[in-house]
């Protein structure tokens, strides 16, 4: 009956400390479970961590590629935009020498453009200086040939004028013979008749002829004169005459000159 009791009593002392024992049991596999799933969250956080920390080394890696990229690129432009800035640079001064070059060529269009200028007026002047030429060349071509034509009309009675002087030389060669012939036949007839008859001729013919001779020779004389007259005039106007044209050529070749240069 004792060990009745006893084996009851140990039970019952027994019994909170399997329940404990149970609870904590319990307690320690929902703790185990706990650690066990907040070890598998941090297994797959370390494993999500992990794949994020090689995708971040591979993004990293990746930047670093783009980044050596990048700088050479940057290096490749900054070569491209030295070598662009000196092309510039070039160009710039070629700008300016040919803007130097453009302006000294404006210079040059603005004096060549003066002298273009100062040679149309030359020419025009020139031009204008060649018609009053030409005009007083035609007036001193047609007073030539008028002086010509009256040289010639000069000439030409010059001629009529020696033919006929040289026919009354001859008509008073004539003239004269004729007249001595007739006093010698006067003479004759004369020293025929008688002695008064004679001295009464002698004196008629010495009364009439040295008249007769003495009007004809002057009559001579004075055409003489004329003739040697319009002969000092003719050949006083050939000489002038001679001389204009002689002037005329000389301006002719001055002329032809002016117009060829």
């Amino acid at each position: 009956m004792s060990i009745s009791v006893d084996s009851s009593s140990s039970e019952q002392d027994l019994d909170p400390l399997l329940k404990d024992l149970n609870e904590k049991k319990h307690s320690f596999r929902r703790n185990v479970l706990c650690l066990a799933a907040e070890l598998k969250d941090v297994r797959s956080r370390l494993a999500s961590q992990e794949e994020l920390f090689t995708r971040e080394a591979l993004t990293r890696q990746e930047a670093e590629t783009r980044a050596r990229t990048m700088e050479e690129e940057m290096m490749q432009l900054q070569g491209s935009l030295e070598e662009r800035n000196e092309q510039l640079q070039a160009s710039a001064s070629n700008a300016e020498q040919y803007l130097k070059e453009l302006d000294e060529l404006r210079v040059k269009l603005s004096a060549t453009q003066e002298t273009a200028n100062a040679s149309a007026a030359s020419a025009q002047s020139a031009q204008l200086h060649c018609l009053a030429l030409s005009k007083e060349l035609d007036v001193k071509n047609s007073s030539l040939k008028e002086h010509e034509n009256r040289v010639n009309s000069l000439g030409e009675q010059l001629e009529h004028l020696q033919r006929s002087l040289q026919a009354r030389e001859a008509s008073q060669m004539q003239l004269r013979d004729e007249v001595i012939r007739v006093e010698k036949e006067i003479m004759q007839a004369v020293a025929k008749a008688g002695a008064n008859q004679d001295c009464e001729l002698r004196r008629i013919l010495e009364e009439v002829s040295p008249k007769n001779i003495e009007k004809m020779n002057k009559l001579l004389s004075s055409k003489d004169e004329e003739i040697a007259k319009l002969r000092d005039e003719i050949r006083i106007m050939s000489a002038h005459w001679k001389f204009k044209t002689k002037e005329l050529e000389s301006q002719m070749e001055k002329f032809k000159k002016q117009i060829k240069s």
